[in-house]
């Protein structure tokens, strides 16, 4: 079309062939200030998903609860690569939040079973996991980098059988938090993989909220107590508060992969090992492990599949109980739903 109007002009006029011209060098202009500012060394982008999953049951002979499930993901990054070349800076950032609702939309009061109350969702996801790394340069596939990570949560949780939120949260932002400040090298033998590793890393956890602190959870030390004139009623005295911030010295490894593995289908892999210096036992190295598979149905539709599997010897897996329970923790999901891509390709 713009070449037949751009004839059209060239048959009619002279001065509309100069205007035209003009035209296009003012186009060019524009287009070569905008290759000048996307030139400045950022790559931005990211990947949204929301995924949304019922099922109900009615006079289904097998057994089974109708449940509601809504969940949303977002992955962002912003790289900084001059064109000098000499370092990159990486920061990636995950999001993710959902909810979960089993039974109908009215349930049995459990104060007063002969009552009925609306039946709440109650939280099945909640990731903030950060990620900055600084390389700079020793040869095309190695670095020396520095590195800074965190992972946390974003709103309140409370426990599993608290669905009416009657007793206090067991869990919010930062606190737990944790993560790792580091120094070290890191290796790309490919665009989509790294591996990174540092002899000197410290892994921090943060339980920012003094009540949580106190009961010791996350691997900080308890607040202590003093029971001794507790006659009569009377409540045990603090005379020391729970830790609420922990260091530990140790090496580190972190792997990453992000690679299309077949057409439409898109592969992420996350390991963090870290083992302290003062506990060097193979069994007391801390795992954390997150694969996504992501499979586009079209230019909307995605099959999301992600795993995380957590091993953590200073984590009680379950407070309730007597004693440190040490288990390893597994998440998974699946979920369809509508997903977009924006900015930049890595």
């Amino acid at each position: 079309m713009k070449k037949s109007i751009l004839l059209l002009s060239i048959l009619f006029s002279i001065n509309l062939i100069q205007a035209q011209d003009d035209d296009i060098k003012k186009k060019a202009a524009e287009k070569t200030t905008l290759t000048a500012i996307k030139d400045t060394g950022w790559i931005r982008g990211g990947f949204f998903s929301t995924n949304l999953s019922n099922t109900t049951f009615s006079n289904w002979s097998q057994g089974g609860t109708n449940n509601t499930a809504i969940i949303a993901n977002s992955s962002l990054f912003a790289i900084f690569h001059p064109a000098s070349d000499k370092y990159i800076w990486e920061n990636y950032l995950d999001l993710a939040y959902g909810v979960i609702r089993n039974g109908g939309g009215k349930i049995d009061n459990p104060n007063d079973p002969s009552l009925k109350i609306t039946n709440p969702f109650v939280k099945n996801e909640d990731k903030l996991v950060f990620l900055s790394k600084y390389g700079r340069k020793i040869n095309d596939k190695l670095n020396y980098s520095g590195l800074l990570s965190l992972n946390t949560q974003m709103f309140p949780g409370w426990a599993a059988d608290d669905i009416l939120r009657e007793k206090s949260h067991v869990s919010n932002f930062l606190a737990q938090g944790f993560g790792f400040v580091s120094i070290g090298f890191d290796y790309k033998p490919k665009p989509f993989l790294s591996i990174y590793a540092s002899p000197i890393t410290a892994k921090y956890t943060i339980v920012r909220e003094q009540r949580l602190a106190d009961l010791g959870l996350y691997g900080v030390e308890a607040a202590e107590f003093n029971y001794d004139d507790t006659i009569g009623g009377k409540a045990p005295i603090k005379t020391k508060d729970g830790q609420t911030f922990r260091n530990e010295l140790g090496w580190y490894i972190n792997l990453s992969f992000n690679k299309d593995i077949a057409k439409n289908i898109n592969y992420q892999s996350r390991l963090e090992l870290f083992q302290n210096y003062k506990t060097m036992q193979v069994y007391k190295i801390d795992r954390n492990w997150q694969n996504t598979i992501n499979m586009k149905v079209n230019k909307y539709v995605t099959v999301t599949l992600i795993n995380q599997v957590i091993w953590d010897w200073d984590v009680d897996t379950n407070p309730s109980l007597e004693g440190v329970q040490r288990k390893v923790q597994l998440k998974n999901f699946f979920g369809v739903g509508f997903s977009a891509k924006f900015g930049d390709k890595l």
